[in-house]
Formats: C-alpha cells, structure tokens, sequence
C-alpha cells in the first residue's frame, strides 16, 4: 500500500477540529515544501537551468503560491485572475489561454513574462496590442494521455493547441510580426496513468521533431521548451507513485540523442506541475451528521461536492479516512453524500469504511490540488475557510469561509 496515499495528519486533524468550524480545508507546509524541492531538483539534477512553473489552476491561495514561489518556482497562468494574483505577489508566469479574447489579452500582456498562444488566429489579437520580442505557442503533437478522455489534451478530439503539421507556419508569421525569440509549449494530458513513466521521454521526443521541422521549414530555433504538466499522482493506496528521477533522467537522454540527430541547439526545459506539488498535501476536513438506512446506507457529511466536484464531474476516486469519536473494529459499506441537490453528490460510493457515528470525522485525501479552485457555489452553499500547519506545527488561517452576504457582494438588494 502506497504510505503517500494514505498519510495524513492525524493529530493535528484532530487539533483543528477541536479549534475550528467544520467543513474547512487544510494544507501542510512541509509536505507542500518538500514536493517542491523533489520536483525541483530531479530536474535540476540533469537539467541546471530548469524553471518549473507552479500550475496555479491547482491552488491559487496566495499564502499556498508564496511557498511554492519561495521554492524558485514560477507560475503557469491560463486566466486574468490567475495572472493578477502573480503579479501582486511577484511570480514571473507563462499565460497559456485557450480561445483568448483580445481584452484577456490586454489585461495579462504586461503582467506575465511569456505569451503562449493557443492558434496562428491569435497573432491578429496580439499584434494589435504589439508584438512582444518572446512568443511561445502551443503545440498539439497528434496524441495525448490522461486519466479519462476529458482529460486527454491532445490528439484529434482535444480543442487545445496547434496542429503540429501548421507550426511553422504560426512560427513564420510571429517572425515576420517581429518576434524575435521562440519558445514550444505543449500539454497533452493531466494526470498521466503512473504506469506510463515512459510517457513524458517519448512526447518530448516527438516535441523534437517538430521543432526539427520548424527549424527546417524556416530557420527559426526554438530557445526554449515547455513540457507542460499531467505528471500523475496516486489516488488509490495500491497505485504506485510516479518516478521523477526516472521521469527527468528519461528526458535528458531524449535531450542528448535528439539534439545530435537533429544537429539543434539545446533550448531551455520548463514545465507545469500543478497536482504533483499540491495534491497531497492537503485534506478536506468533515464530521457526520446524517446516517441514512436506505437501499444501500448513505453518510451525510458536513462538506459536499460544491466542495470538491472531482467525484461528481469525473467519477474520481478520492482516499477517504476516518478518525472515531469511539474506536471500533467493525466496518461496513457505505457512500459518503453531501448536501447537494444531485444524486451526483457522492464523494465516495460504496466504500468499506470503518463503522461510523454521528460526530466521527472523515478525511478526504488529495484535496491540495484541484479541489477548493473547482469548488462551486451551486444550491447556494458557501465554500470554505482553509488552513495550514505551518512548519512550526502552528495553524494559520489563510482564507476565511464565504458568507451568505459574500454570494450577494455583486447584487443591489
């Protein structure tokens, strides 16, 4: 069984419960810290100039992005709000958006350091507002990964990037718009199968050939390469978490092999780990309130899928923990439900739990990553307050619950 799966915090749950209202999210600094510093330095190792890119669609609380930020990371941005926050606390950033308009455009312009285009249709946009000297687009290779097909960001279905047969074309035109420096960026999956550690050499490798083929086609040499991100991480005890050693070694050597067949100067490697640095790091924290004898049982809990929608959205499998008010040995199968009007509303389904009473808490794993910024406020409900234990084992409160009045801030009442 996978002991990254099933770490948690136990004592310090405890300890917060004791403190605050529940539902709340909680983070922790040192694993966050320490995620950081092994992505980092995998890298590193092979690759001295690497700059990773926090993905900051994973978890934008700012006192979450001062850490990673304070880890020598950057920020992948895909949105203004995304590219604001990093300009207020100082995070150079890429901004990838996908079918941007020309006002996003205008707003993250100045705020981030790289463009990187979704399409040649862009260029328009961009050229109004004036060139930049740094262009990057972004490249659909043909194939992609992912752990469901909603989550595969390349190939023929996927909506991102630029077919890789019209890249030079996109490449030519910036030149000619006065771009003077290139960069290739592609994403083509999230959250890669952990079985396919081969997956990041192999796409990389044909990263290379397009960029051989833009090379040739117009003379452009690309300066730096974005592998994005979808470096996957274990949700289920028995999966095994992904080699980043193997990972980045497995990169260098399509690096050195590729560069000499291709007789290409080496460009810089940058890429987008968002869940790999946040996901485990963090919990969804709850009590029972509601035990329901039906067809099957149901466990009402305090949180819901407003929450943490990955369950209803795309039938993820979230680890689910249980600390008794009074220990038991017995357990029983059971689906923890929130209060939301969907029978979607499940986060987990049919889970052999121990046996639980109104008042145990239940723990929902990997919820650092994806889980507060997915959150919603359907049926009205409010999304919560989120904590961290610092490094020090202190508790800081980093954002506060909504309130009622929160949801009518924008509304003449």
């Amino acid at each position: 069984m996978n002991e990254e799966v099933l770490y948690f915090p136990k004592e310090d749950i405890v300890k917060a419960t004791d403190r605050f209202q529940t539902p709340f999210f909680l983070y922790e600094e040192k694993k966050l810290r320490s995620n950081c510093q092994i992505f980092r330095d995998s890298f590193k190792k092979y690759f001295p100039d690497f700059w990773p890119l926090y993905a900051i669609k994973a978890n934008n609380n700012p006192e979450i992005l001062k850490i990673i930020s304070s880890e020598g990371f950057g920020g992948d941005c895909s949105s203004e709000s995304e590219a604001w926050i990093c300009e207020k606390l100082g995070i150079e950033t890429m901004y990838t958006g996908n079918y941007t308009t020309k006002e996003e455009f205008e707003f993250v312009k100045n705020k981030c350091l790289i463009l990187n285009l979704d399409d040649l249709s862009m260029l328009g946009a961009v050229a109004e507002l004036g060139m930049p000297e740094t262009l990057s687009f972004r490249i659909n290779p043909g194939v992609g990964k992912g752990f469901n097909k909603d989550n595969v960001f390349a190939g023929p279905d996927a909506k991102y990037g630029i077919p890789f047969e019209k890249a030079y074309e996109a490449y030519q035109k910036a030149r000619d718009l006065g771009v003077k420096h290139f960069g290739i960026h592609m994403m083509t999956g999230t959250n890669v199968p952990l079985e396919e550690s081969n997956y990041f050499a192999n796409i990389v490798e044909k990263l290379f050939d397009i960029i051989a083929d833009i090379k040739e086609k117009s003379g452009i040499e690309i300066e730096f390469m974005n592998i994005g991100g979808g470096f996957g991480v274990p949700y289920r005890p028995e999966e095994k978490s992904l080699d980043m050693d193997f990972v980045a070694k497995s990169i260098r050597e399509v690096f050195d092999k590729k560069c000499k067949e291709l007789n290409l100067k080496e460009p810089r490697l940058l890429a987008e780990p968002g869940r790999w640095i946040s996901a485990n790091a963090g919990w969804l924290i709850g009590k029972v309130h509601i035990i329901k004898d039906s067809y099957k049982k149901f466990v009402g809990v305090d949180f819901s899928s407003n929450d943490m929608p990955r369950p209803a959205i795309y039938g993820a499998y979230h680890h689910v923990s249980v600390i008794k008010t009074k220990e038991t040995i017995e357990k029983e199968t059971v689906s923890i439900v929130g209060r939301i009007c969907e029978n979607s509303d499940q986060l987990a389904r049919d889970r052999e739990l121990p046996k639980l009473d109104i008042g145990d808490i239940v723990v929902i794993h990997n919820c650092g990553g994806h889980a507060y910024t997915m959150g919603h406020n359907y049926n009205g409900r409010l999304r919560r307050a989120e904590y961290l234990i610092e490094e020090n084992g202190n508790f800081r409160k980093i954002r506060r619950a909504e309130t009622i009045e929160d949801l009518y801030k924008t509304c003449e009442i």
